[in-house]
């Protein structure tokens, strides 16, 4: 490779942040360059870490295209904050350092909460964004440093830490960006990646959170062997399990399309999480292999669903469901609906592939058995019952902005296209996902025409599990669909009384009534609450309600000690600076 070649992308880049202020359409062209570029200089097929740079280069480019007819409702400022929150990202992913990592994420971090704070349309989302990106940041920090004091070196490349610690830490730091750490899963992701513009969500959404496993990956991959893994991957299933039952619940009650995105985005990134949980407790070596592989699987499935999921949300008129108006056309339609597909895990998606090879990777390590094995069938079972919760929310944004509501005029032809292409490639990376599994998990079964490396089989040390042939599934599928239109043809309209969650059944069917069997069923969990006349239905956050409790109690706590203890008396300042001596004293003694 010629000398420096890899920072050409970084000056394309920079080169569309500058050019944006003069012509937004050719700075979305030069994020599309810049993004193929740097897909093509980082990515190598026999390196897992490469996965990543090819993942968010994709996306780059679909939201680049479909920013040049997009991003004209904003103002110069939209390309140049999006090129400069990529070239945050770009230092990540090339850093050999952890120096080089922080200050990538920093630049990531910055430039975002501006594209919410200039679209003013809920100033509290930036401030609150800002927050937990500098809480994130403290987390990273304090592992670095504590894996600094460990080893000596500053870059990522040797051979163990030999200490969980730094992974504990830095994960919490990457799990804040993610949008999960306890009692703060609930709100604040979905309400600041919805409260920018679609382009820029389906980048935060996508991408962003993509840094967070990202840092995981290769904080586990230099922790190898170190002692205390087992229990790293304890916390990281609880978080995860969590995470992604609540995430998927309030993705399924949420009435803003975009808010939705951002639990579902939160559900996927838990799935993922989950499966590092499950790498972490396995002593068995080949299925610790097939989980890394499903982890490049499943965060392929969400870059790539979830930006379409995004862009449809910005080719419609509104973000609420009771005010949107689809303006997709046949092709944006499909596409809209094989990205739904995808992010509800079913197939013939490569969200599909994902979900299957999570499931299994959990149900094998049941099989295993052992404590592992009790808290693998939990957590397995968790994952199961909210993919099918998902799946309800994904369908409701389908139902809602194609086929509840009246369709607009004139579409845009380039946003349609670029949806459709999303949909399209979930569908294509499906059908060629054997190219990105290991030959180990590769196999065939000729006499059913399913030949050598078209299958794919989920194994552990004991031998095979599970298998499935995405090709084989991809034809099946289109079979049996032309055989039933063949036999039954276009289905006649049936209409049928509507239940209305329970309220006067009124002509339109709402999302809200859509949702209101949950909120009923759930509501020992949701706190459900009804109006004086017992119709309306609203939720109570209950993580938000526990911040608030535990702020208010920590507020009257300080107040007790400042009134009781630092009540400006030379008598306790006399205790304390005591106290403070023997306690430095003593752990003079013990460490030095």
């Amino acid at each position: 490779m010629i000398p420096y070649l890899h920072y050409l992308p970084l000056a394309i880049f920079t080169l569309s942040a500058i050019l944006s202020l003069s012509n937004k359409k050719i700075a979305y062209l030069f994020i599309v360059i810049g993004s193929i570029f740097f897909a093509f200089l980082q990515f190598r097929s026999e390196n897992e870490i490469t996965y990543f740079s090819l993942i968010v280069s994709i996306v780059w480019v679909l939201v680049g295209i479909y920013s040049l007819s997009y991003g004209e409702r904003y103002g110069r400022w939209l390309p140049s904050l999006l090129s400069v929150t990529i070239i945050g990202m770009f230092l990540i992913l090339t850093a050999s350092n952890y120096v080089l990592f922080i200050v990538g994420w920093e630049v990531m971090s910055i430039p975002s909460y501006l594209i919410i704070a200039i679209n003013k349309r809920d100033s509290p989302a930036a401030f609150t964004f800002m927050v937990f990106s500098e809480l994130s940041t403290i987390f990273l920090i304090a592992g670095v440093l504590y894996a600094f004091s460990l080893s000596g070196f500053t870059t990522f490349t040797f051979t163990s830490l030999h200490s969980a610690i730094p992974l504990l830490l830095i994960g919490f730091g990457a799990l804040i960006k993610m949008g999960m750490t306890p009692f703060l899963i609930s709100e604040w992701l979905p309400i600041a990646h919805g409260s920018a513009p679609a382009s820029a969500s389906a980048i935060f959404s996508a991408t962003m959170t993509v840094m967070g496993v990202y840092i995981i990956f290769r904080m586990i991959e230099i922790s190898a062997g170190s002692p205390g893994l087992y229990y790293v991957g304890l916390i990281f299933l609880l978080i995860g399990g969590m995470s992604i039952f609540f995430a998927s619940i309030y993705a399924y009650i949420s009435e803003n399309m975009k808010i939705l995105g951002g639990f579902s985005t939160i559900e996927n990134q838990a799935a993922i999480l989950s499966a590092f949980g499950l790498f972490l407790i396995s002593s068995d070596a080949l299925l610790k292999q097939f989980v890394l592989v499903t982890i490049i699987i499943f965060t392929f499935s969400h870059s790539l669903s979830k930006t379409g999921l995004f862009l449809t949300v910005g080719n419609s008129s509104g973000e609420y469901f009771s005010e949107a108006k689809n303006k997709n056309s046949l092709f944006g339609k499909v596409g809209t609906m094989l990205s739904i597909i995808s992010l509800s895990g079913l197939f013939p998606t490569i969200g599909g592939l994902a979900v299957w090879m999570l499931l299994e990777s959990f149900f094998m390590q049941a099989f295993i058995g052992g404590y592992a094995g009790i808290v693998a069938i939990i957590s397995g079972s968790i994952i199961a019952v909210s993919e099918g919760m998902v799946t309800g929310a994904m369908l409701k944004i389908f139902f809602f902005t194609n086929l509840f509501r009246k369709k607009e005029e004139n579409p845009e032809k380039l946003q349609s296209f670029v949806v459709f292409f999303v949909g399209l490639a979930v569908v294509t990376l499906f059908a060629f996902s054997v190219l990105m599994i290991p030959q180990l998990f590769l196999s065939g079964i000729p006499s059913v025409l399913v030949f050598n490396g078209l299958m794919i089989e989920s194994r552990f040390g004991v031998g095979d599990f599970g298998l499935i042939s995405p090709d084989y599934v991809i034809l099946l599928i289109a079979m049996f669909s032309l055989l039933t239109y063949g036999v039954f043809r276009k289905p006649k309209a049936r209409i049928s009384p509507a239940w209305n969650g329970g309220s006067p059944v009124s002509p339109p069917y709402t999302s809200f009534a859509y949702s209101g069997n949950i909120k009923i069923m759930l509501k020992k969990i949701l706190r459900t609450k009804t109006d004086t006349y017992g119709r309306d239905l609203s939720v109570v956050d209950v993580f938000w309600s526990s911040m608030i409790i535990i702020g208010v109690n920590y507020r009257k706590a300080c107040k007790l000690v400042t009134r009781g203890f630092m009540n400006s008396s030379v008598g306790w300042y006399m205790i304390y600076m005591i106290v403070a001596f023997m306690v430095v004293l003593l752990i003079s003694v013990l460490f030095f």
